[in-house]
């Protein structure tokens, strides 16, 4: 049996559209079993046209090797549709079983390029696959990305509400053109977010993750935001954002963890919504793997 472990994974970070991503310690498993093996207790058996099979299944063909059908099981912890890369645990995973079994060979750089493939855009597997902060770019040579970790250590506080948001619809409110202005604004404000998590200076992160590119398009998709993250920052966060493309609250705090998750969660009860709150680590480490009998 082939366990494959990836962790959650926060995009955008406010002004980083498409550009950057987070890796949380919260962990979806896969498990690729051999013939006749049963599935791990709490894991449920995924569909040969799920994400894990569409991706193992696209760098058999990178290799021109035939692969046999295989048995895969999932125990999931990361919620799906809620912007935290439920969807890039399975793609990551998917690539990360097959690199390992067919022995590819395939670089961290390779595997983000096919994982881009299929998702589309690098800035959940990124950081799914190697860990921390990771800032992407699409360039004529494949996709190129750069690690870092926060200078002072952070936790991410996220209020997932009980509703769903699908990337497909998130994304289809965005406009293909933004003012000019309002570019230059999102420019600067990744420009200080990138140099605080870099030095720790912290104090202008909350300016930093305000963003012109994306989020005022999805408010309306997401009742409350507005209201949640202020809420957050008001408790003493260090900065607030949409998680991905949502629905999922994103804060960053060193202090006053149980005063941010309550105004959180209650900024949402005022509107009759139900949240869970993650107070989770970033998570040094991506995706992982191990063999067991």
């Amino acid at each position: 049996m082939l366990k494959v472990s990836v962790p959650a994974t926060s995009a955008n970070l406010g002004p980083g559209f498409d550009l950057i991503g987070l890796a949380l310690e919260l962990y979806n498993e896969f498990y690729v079993l051999n013939r006749n093996e049963q599935k791990p207790y709490g894991s449920v058996m995924l569909s040969s046209r799920s994400l894990f099979h569409r991706a193992f299944t696209l760098l058999a063909k990178t290799v021109n090797k035939e692969t046999a059908d295989i048995n895969v099981a999932m125990r999931q912890k990361v919620p799906r549709s809620r912007g935290l890369g439920s969807s890039a645990t399975l793609t990551v995973g998917g690539l990360v079983a097959a690199n390992v079994l067919l022995g590819a060979g395939f670089s961290d750089e390779q595997l983000i390029g096919l994982a881009a493939s299929i998702e589309g855009h690098p800035d959940n597997a990124a950081p799914a696959l190697v860990g921390g902060l990771a800032v992407c770019m699409k360039t004529m040579s494949g996709i190129k990305y750069i690690k870092i970790m926060a200078n002072r250590p952070l936790q991410a506080v996220i209020a997932v509400p009980e509703f769903e948001l699908s990337t497909s619809i998130a994304r289809k409110v965005l406009p293909h053109d933004v003012p000019h202005k309002d570019a230059v604004q999102n420019t600067g404000r990744f420009g200080f977010f990138i140099t605080s998590m870099l030095t720790g200076d912290y104090s202008l992160l909350a300016m930093a993750m305000e963003d012109l590119l994306h989020q005022p398009y999805r408010l309306h998709l997401v009742p409350g935001l507005k209201e949640v993250m202020d809420a957050a920052v008001d408790a003493g966060a260090l900065g607030s954002c949409l998680s991905g493309a949502g629905p999922s609250v994103l804060a960053f705090a060193d202090k006053n963890i149980l005063e941010i998750s309550e105004s959180m969660k209650n900024a949402w009860k005022m509107l009759s919504i139900k949240a869970d709150i993650y107070v989770l680590n970033i998570a040094a480490g991506g995706a992982s793997y191990q063999f067991s009998s």
